[in-house]
């Protein structure tokens, strides 16, 4: 009997010694967690705003009107396969483009 208090007297010790060791409780982190929270806010509004992500470029080439999507780099990242007939085609297909990557997920496609 002397000895089980001794190990749960023991083990309450190095508990207590070891619990400032431990991660703090999400309300003593509620600071680090507001400024994080903040800064992916001002990034999702910079993205909304096109500071610093790239252009698209409407052009006309020999078969109709053609975009391409450009990286902050210059490169060109997307580009379509055909062209359209107007300027307002080439618009309605980058809108629906943009609906489409503002819901959708990536998924691994096992070929």
């Amino acid at each position: 009997m002397r000895k089980a208090i001794g190990l749960v007297v023991l083990a309450v010790g190095l508990g207590v010694l070891a619990a400032p060791g431990l991660a703090p409780i999400d309300a003593q982190d509620k600071k680090a967690k507001t400024k994080e929270t903040t800064k992916a806010r001002d990034e999702a509004k910079d993205k909304k705003a096109g500071h610093a992500i790239g252009t698209i470029e409407i052009y006309q080439a020999k078969d109709g009107y053609r975009y391409r999507i450009k990286d902050e780099e210059g490169k060109t990242i997307a580009m379509p396969a055909r062209g359209h007939e107007t300027k307002q085609e080439v618009l309605k297909t980058l809108e629906e483009i943009k609906a489409i990557l503002d819901k959708a997920k990536p998924t691994e496609v096992k070929e």
